[in-house]
């Protein structure tokens, strides 16, 4: 009977070891590589062709801190009825960011008047923000996927509301345009 309970506790003791082998690492929090958005199933089903900022850097951003020499602005696009789309999003007609759904982009402008705009399906919507140096702006891109038709727009929500929506999306780029 001893030797059963012996024989036992080893089998679950070897199981449980190779469990512990069989967990994959946690990723490298200071790595830069593309931003993946997956289904709810954790299905890849679009990834960025850029690298986004690591892991350390989206948790730096999401603290949301003023940059005393620049008016920051974070473009959120997070949505419940968002698709798989690239929608390329741009400051005063500088670089083109992709975005995918739950992901955001934060600007560091020069303090004034700036054009945020989107492409999407041969259209150019832009909406205008504007602050001065130390502001902090939010913006959200509203998609809408369904079978038969995509709409994207800016959404007029608080920017409170944004804000909780930006804690909860993946940054995918972080650029100053001074």
């Amino acid at each position: 009977m001893t030797a059963d309970r012996l024989t036992c506790a080893s089998v679950v003791l070897v199981a449980g070891l190779l469990a512990g082998c069989a967990t994959p690492p946690a990723p490298d929090p200071t790595v830069e590589i593309p931003y993946c958005h997956k289904t709810n199933k954790g299905r890849v089903i679009a990834c960025t062709t850029a690298p986004a900022p690591s892991l350390n850097a989206d948790a730096q951003a999401k603290q949301f801190a003023p940059d005393p020499n620049a008016l920051t602005v974070y473009v959120v696009r997070r949505n419940w009825g968002d698709g798989r789309n690239f929608v390329k999003v741009q400051a005063d007609g500088g670089a083109a960011v992709e975005t995918l759904p739950n992901t955001m982009v934060r600007y560091r402008l020069k303090p004034g008047s700036h054009s945020i705009a989107f492409d999407f399906e041969g259209q150019r919507p832009a909406t205008t923000v504007a602050g001065k140096a130390g502001d902090v702006r939010f913006v959200r891109l509203d998609g809408m996927v369904w079978a038969w038709k995509s709409t994207f727009t800016w959404a007029t929500e608080s920017e409170d509301a944004i804000r909780e929506r930006a804690l909860k999306a993946r940054l995918v780029a972080d650029l100053a345009v001074r």
